[in-house]
């Protein structure tokens, strides 16, 4: 329900209905709120009674509908079923015809209990494109991509977002559309002109760069997202490799590199004389399977000193190669045993997840270990400030965070 609802929150003129009954949509509100503030002006709920979950939702489907047509003028609406409702059986796009919207209307059922937020907005995605086929290009716009499974509902996903488009725009590349993550249903449509379709969150998009290049031949790469001075400046390299013509050049992106690799030996130097090195006996990562496989590669050969490191993937393992940095890699959705069982070991060590793992960790009483937010769902901090955790500006931030993270925990242990 809230991977569906993710992907049309990330389209500024589109309009979202929940139906099914409010615990639900406040649910997907929650969760979305954060990442995009603006995100209830565009998401109406139902509120389907108990009468409704066993009559049917047409009567409370139409009362919302009509409050759109009569207060908004969308592009598109995203009608989204929940779990008790997707039992009932509703024609939606029957009920939906009878409302004068002007508009498409694309249905997903998000009902049942097996996928989570990555399948949601996959199936998401694929509904969109169905019901809202793209313009075919006369040609391709040399140095020109797309980035493909952005969303605004993983943790400080928007400073992401805006980071690899300054990347870009910095290495000469064009932006020309993001689906799920700002662009516009003009800018999805007009999408086909871009010679590179650049997959972001594989476990996100991948699929979605598979029927564009199915239905209209674009090509696409799917690489884990830059995280790390270096990581970052591959990324870009990597993409050059696929993207030709234009004005790309990476002397200004290697120039910037190089700054910053100054600014942070220095730092890094002064800690290390008065703290000593970074280092951890085990390191947890535990994230969405690009974040957490991808950020692992840049904790341990950019930003710190580790012995045992163990990713942890919300979802399954990306198709690329795992980096040689990994020593284990599990998903979250094997057994709940193992996972605690690494929780309990981490005394000591390094914790880069969300506040669903940290839970566990108080809820076994293990203590002395550093605790770094990369993933939702998150309690204890709040991040107002354009800073990322991607890319150039982002492996300044993170290194920061860490190493800060870092003093503080040597001083606990004085």
């Amino acid at each position: 329900l809230t991977g569906s609802a993710a992907f049309f929150a990330g389209i500024p003129d589109a309009v979202l209905v929940a139906n099914g009954p409010m615990w639900c949509y406040f649910y997907a509100l929650r969760h979305l709120e954060r990442q995009c503030p603006a995100v209830s002006s565009q998401f109406y709920c139902t509120q389907a009674d108990n009468h409704a979950v066993v009559y049917g939702t047409e009567e409370c489907l139409l009362e919302t509908l009509d409050t759109i047509r009569r207060r908004d003028c969308p592009s598109v609406v995203l009608i989204e079923n929940s779990c008790s409702v997707s039992l009932i059986g509703d024609d939606i796009a029957g009920i939906a015809k009878q409302v004068d919207l002007n508009c498409p209307v694309v249905y997903v059922d998000s009902g049942g209990l097996a996928g989570g937020f990555a399948a949601g907005y996959r199936a998401a995605a694929r509904a969109y494109l169905e019901q809202m086929p793209l313009t075919r290009s006369n040609g391709v716009l040399p140095g020109t991509v797309n980035l493909l499974g952005c969303t605004m509902g993983y943790y400080n996903a928007d400073n992401d977002v805006q980071e690899l488009k300054r990347m870009l725009k910095l290495a000469g590349y064009q932006v020309l559309a993001c689906p799920g993550a700002g662009s516009s249903t003009e800018e999805i449509a007009s999408m086909t002109s871009a010679a590179l379709n650049v997959v972001v969150h594989e476990e996100l998009g991948y699929d979605l760069a598979v029927l564009l290049n199915e239905r209209y031949g674009m090509p696409y790469v799917s690489l884990p997202p830059p995280y790390g001075l270096q990581g970052s400046l591959t990324w870009l390299q990597s993409l050059q490799q696929h993207v030709s013509g234009g004005s790309i050049d990476l002397g200004k992106v290697r120039q910037e590199v190089s700054i910053l690799e100054r600014k942070v030996q220095a730092a890094t130097l002064e800690m290390q004389r008065i703290w000593g090195d970074m280092w951890f006996e085990k390191t947890l990562i535990a994230a969405p399977g690009s974040v957490a496989v991808a950020m692992a590669e840049a904790v341990r050969t950019e930003w710190l000193d580790t012995g045992w490191l163990t990713v942890m993937a919300y979802d399954k393992q990306p198709s690329y190669p795992l980096p040689d940095c990994i020593d284990t890699f599990i998903e979250a959705t094997g057994d709940s045993q193992v996972i605690e069982r690494l929780l309990t070991e981490l005394e000591g060590g390094l914790l880069l997840a969300g506040s669903n793992e940290k839970a566990i960790l108080q809820q076994k009483a293990v203590s002395n270990v550093v605790c770094q937010n990369i993933a939702l769902p998150v309690y204890d901090e709040v991040i107002l400030s354009d800073r990322p955790f991607m890319g150039i500006q982002g492996a300044c931030h993170m290194l920061e965070r860490l190493w800060n993270q870092y003093i503080a925990y040597c001083q606990r242990r004085r």
